[in-house]
């Protein structure tokens, strides 16, 4: 299960780094997109859930590795906004801070679902 949850992962990370560094993202996301912002919250969610949830089914989950997890994205973040002129986008500061959001939303809600569990079976 773990080894699904890791690929997954890896796959997610693949199809947004694409998404982010695509020259013409209307062309993509068509004329009745969300927001660049909310994109960039629902995007880093979703990347940080899967990742957490990686490491929770792996049994390597704890506070410590979550923290770790999500300063080790917010990173990727960083590297991801700034390699975007490389490719005809812009770097924005806010894109990145919507992303730590995201980061910290999905972190949460693992941490929510793996409390729950333990308290359950405790």
């Amino acid at each position: 299960m773990s080894r699904l949850f890791a690929l997954a992962t890896v796959a997610y990370t693949v199809v947004l780094v694409c998404a982010t560094h695509y020259p013409r993202p209307e062309e993509l996301l068509g004329p009745n997109a969300p927001s660049d912002k909310t994109l960039h919250f629902i995007a880093y969610a979703g990347l940080a859930t899967l990742a957490s949830a990686t490491l929770f089914v792996s049994g390597r989950w704890t506070v410590w590795t979550a923290g770790w997890l999500g300063a080790a994205m917010a990173a990727f973040g960083i590297v991801d906004e700034l390699t975007q002129p490389l490719f005809s986008r812009s770097a924005e500061p806010l894109d990145w801070v919507y992303d730590c959001i995201g980061i910290s939303g999905g972190l949460l809600a693992v941490a929510a679902v793996v409390f729950t569990i333990t308290r359950r079976n405790a």
